[in-house]
């Protein structure tokens, strides 16, 4: 006999599989990873503890009142335990939303590609190539590394403080046959003194992970001394714009809800994130608005549609309670990060490339 678990992922792959044209416009095609990513992603959710669920409700007073702490750090883990499976529902498993690279392929199913596309390009921004190693910080599972090593022929050492991520970038690389080469993973966090030597890398970057530094410019100290001279930073930055008006309500009120739906602490400036650079002696080479209001409202017209979906499988007992309101909690806050970024008040692709001095 069938569980109520493996009778609701079979209708909702098929709900994936065969009217993905009625959700975005054109269909799926879910090939055998796309298939396994999501049955593991429902599983995930389903089977999660209740004190993992709790402390990811919990967790979001790290978005109310961040206090710069290792506290911080725990509750960003609560959250992305959940996050995490939540965004494989959609076969994503790079963790943000990219700039729009190719405006001829802008629906949901091109995130990747748009993904794929920004990350090459920062590959080439840092000027990396075979011999070289470079530094993600705040690496998640992997696999931007794996792309920007792709892309260059560099050795990429990640860093995160999730054990969890950190295993399934292990487990990604060695699947590769990369792990040990030209791949390799270290638990360790922006906010203490990085874990290598002196002059150790050739370039470092982050993606979206800037505001879970306490203070950017001890990170960017940090950064200089593990960066050999002349090494290249490139930070995919979560900023203000200078629409942005602390004295209006609605921009405030909007802001707040895209900190929830975007998983984010503080928002801050992006002349912050610049003087952080420029302070440690770093020469600013690139300092662009990229946008992510295109890409997010694609990523958007999936994920309302699905959480629908999900909740009808609730209402027939077909899924819990526990899958419905985490879904239902990331969909909650999404157009205020779309119109946030639209209207020039923030947004999650500022980008900054900068040159540690010689």
């Amino acid at each position: 006999m069938f569980s109520k678990f493996v009778v609701g992922t079979a209708v909702m792959v098929a709900i994936l599989a065969g009217v993905g044209e009625m959700w975005f416009g054109c269909r799926v095609t879910c090939d055998g990873s796309a298939v396994t990513l999501i049955a593991r992603a429902v599983k995930t959710l389903a089977m999660m503890e209740q004190k993992d669920y709790d402390a990811f409700k919990k967790a979001y007073v790290v978005l109310d009142d961040p206090q710069s702490n290792k506290e911080d750090e725990a509750n960003v883990n609560a959250v992305y335990k959940v996050l995490v499976p939540l965004m494989e529902l959609g076969h994503l498993t790079k963790f943000y939303v990219p700039p729009l690279m190719d405006p001829t392929r802008s629906s949901f199913l091109d995130l990747g590609w748009n993904q794929e596309l920004f990350e090459r390009k920062s590959a080439d921004a840092m000027e990396l190539s075979a011999g070289k190693v470079a530094l993600d910080i705040g690496c998640g599972q992997g696999l931007v590394a794996d792309m920007v090593q792709d892309q260059s022929g560099a050795k990429v050492v990640g860093i995160n403080i999730s054990l969890e991520q950190l295993a399934k970038a292990r487990f990604n690389a060695e699947g590769k046959g990369k792990l040990g080469t030209v791949l390799d993973f270290k638990q360790g966090s922006m906010n203490d003194r990085l874990p290598f030597p002196d002059n150790t890398f050739d370039a470092a970057y982050i993606v979206q992970a800037s505001p879970y530094a306490h203070n950017f410019t001890a990170l960017m100290a940090e950064v200089k001394r593990v960066l050999k001279p002349g090494g290249i930073f490139s930070d995919l930055a979560v900023t203000l714009l200078d629409g942005y008006d602390a004295n209006n309500a609605t921009h405030v009120r909007m802001a707040a809800g895209a900190r929830r739906v975007g998983v984010i602490p503080v928002w801050r400036s992006a002349e912050y994130y610049l003087d952080g650079c420029t302070k440690n002696g770093f020469t600013v080479k690139v300092s662009e608005h990229l946008g992510h209001y295109e890409m997010m409202q694609a990523a958007t017209d999936f994920f309302n549609p699905l959480g629908d979906f999900l909740g009808f499988l609730h209402s027939v007992g077909l899924v819990g309670e526990k899958l419905v309101a985490s879904i239902d909690r990331m969909n909650e806050h999404a157009q205020s990060l779309i119109q946030g970024d639209r209207q020039g008040l923030f947004t999650t692709n500022y980008w900054i490339v900068c040159q540690a001095p010689l």
